[in-house]
């Protein structure tokens, strides 16, 4: 048996970070139209969350986190970011180091390589900032706080039975639902004019309607994440290390200097680990001993820049004639010398010199592993249908994008979905809403298609052995140290700021 709840202009299934960005959006740019959102869980209020980790850190930071671009706070709020920042739930970073494991270069970002936006949100953090890390559940709870407070209905824990799309595009078809209350036997019903699935990777609303063919693609490699406790301060730095099989991620999280937060001493200082590797790799790395782990980890990140590798085995050279030997030879100095004097070059026009990580002290927490894989959906929208975030597109962790890219999925439904409405089109009749449905998807495949390709490129090349291509990563990179505009656009590019 079922009943019908009522009609809504926008439904959105999922209540994660993307989902719920998106519903709060809605309500302060297209406050006229009726929202409601669907989830699996009912996430806790956030004072729970908080006082739960009062006193004896009952709660460790989480190693399920996101790296958040200045553009991506900014669409989160400040009144999201304020509540956060006063629970000591956000960890800005103002640089980032990466290097490599077999090369000397050395990539430096920092807060003043970005152009940043006059109303760039407000933190209390000095200075500008380059990003800021932040985990799941306290982000997800003040999202569901705000909702509570505004205009969007809750619906959940809940279960999505039934999803029929309209049967043909006009003004009258809509998208219906059947779901069920966590709390009910009884089924219940209602219809929507624009359903939206920002509903994960795995994506029930893409899967059941089959209306969203996608392209998926295995890096053949796992994420292995744990949240650690670390010695000293992160100094506002996040830390990356390219290793072969994949980089080692050292992310900061909760605030680092001591200080009283409800009468109680925070002392200690985390940190998160995001270390993709080979399957193999990872089952070993979940295998060991919490103190082989740590002193593995610490082996690797403590680790400096080195020399690129010859550029000839010595087994091949011995077959060789001298004369070749002595010209392979001649060739690897030359690049030995070239790639080591831009390295220098860099640290010392920049007066910026490598910065040694801090020690890990000890395993905070369980450590975790899941699959890297790629996934695009060929198209985000079909009739009264979008698909944001992870539902449309999953990317490799190495660059931090995936949340990003949601957010700036969030930003642009919202933005076409204000303009049909304030054009007078609104979503009712199909002729506005297409209109503004074809738009954000035509945007939003143009940079997610080209950050996918910057990354899957990034994979490739740290992911080589062949030792001239080493060689040649190494100039590169030193080479974009070095060129200020090269550098400060690729930062923009990445964090959303500048085009």
């Amino acid at each position: 048996m079922s009943h019908t709840k009522g009609h809504y202009d926008v439904t959105i299934i999922g209540g994660g970070a993307v989902g719920s960005a998106l519903a709060n959006l809605l309500t302060i740019h297209v406050p006229s139209l009726k929202v409601s959102i669907i989830d699996t869980r009912t996430p806790k209020p956030f004072a729970d969350i908080i006082n739960s980790s009062a006193g004896e850190h009952k709660t460790l930071p989480s190693p399920r986190a996101y790296a958040l671009s200045p553009k991506s706070l900014n669409l989160l709020g400040n009144d999201i970011v304020s509540r956060l920042e006063d629970a000591g739930r956000i960890a800005y970073y103002k640089s980032m180091q990466v290097w490599e494991s077999d090369g000397p270069a050395i990539l430096k970002f920092n807060h003043d390589d970005l152009e940043h936006d006059k109303n760039q949100i407000s933190t209390r953090s000095e200075g500008e900032i380059l990003g800021a890390v932040v985990e799941d559940e306290p982000m997800v709870a003040c999202l569901w706080d705000k909702m509570r407070e505004g205009n969007v209905d809750l619906i959940s824990p809940a279960a999505i039975q039934k999803i029929t799309p309209p049967l043909q595009k006009d003004d009258i078809s809509k998208v219906e639902l059947i779901y069920q209350c966590a709390d009910s036997d009884e089924s219940k019903t209602l219809s929507t004019n624009l359903l939206i699935a920002a509903d994960g990777g795995n994506s029930f609303v893409r899967k059941s309607l089959g209306t969203f063919p996608t392209i998926s693609y295995s890096y053949d490699r796992q994420a292995v994440t744990c949240t650690v406790e670390i010695e000293g301060s992160m100094n506002q730095t996040a830390f990356q290390r390219f290793q072969p099989n994949g980089p080692i991620a050292l992310l900061p999280v909760w605030h680092e200097d001591p200080q009283q937060r409800n009468g109680n001493c925070v002392d200690k200082t985390f940190a998160n680990i995001v270390w993709s590797t080979t399957p193999e790799e990872a089952k070993l790395l979940m295998s060991l001993s919490d103190h082989d782990f740590v002193n593995l980890m610490n082996d690797l990140l403590q680790s400096g820049p080195t020399n690129a590798p010859p550029l000839v085995s010595e087994e091949l050279k011995k077959g060789m004639p001298r004369q070749l030997q002595d010209a392979i030879k001649g060739l690897e100095m030359l690049s030995q010398s070239a790639n080591n004097g831009l390295t220098m070059s860099g640290m010392t026009e920049r007066k910026q010199g490598f910065s040694i990580p801090p020690m890990i002290t000890s395993l905070a927490g369980k450590r975790f592993a899941f699959d890297l894989n790629l996934m695009h959906a060929k198209n985000y929208v079909s009739p009264r249908v979008a698909l944001v975030g992870d539902a449309a597109h999953t990317v490799h962790p190495m660059a931090g994008q995936g949340l990003n890219l949601g957010m700036g999925d969030v930003e642009c439904l919202v933005e076409n979905l204000k303009q049909a409405v304030e054009s007078g089109m609104g979503v009712d009749g199909s002729a506005g809403l297409d209109y503004a449905l074809q738009q954000y998807e035509s945007s939003r495949q143009r940079e997610v298609v080209a950050t996918m390709g910057g990354i899957h490129f990034l994979h490739s090349v740290f992911g080589t052995t062949f030792s001239p291509a080493v060689h040649a990563r190494s100039m590169g990179m030193n080479i974009i140290n070095s060129a200020g505009p090269i550098r400060r656009r690729l930062v923009q590019v990445a964090t959303g700021i500048g085009g």
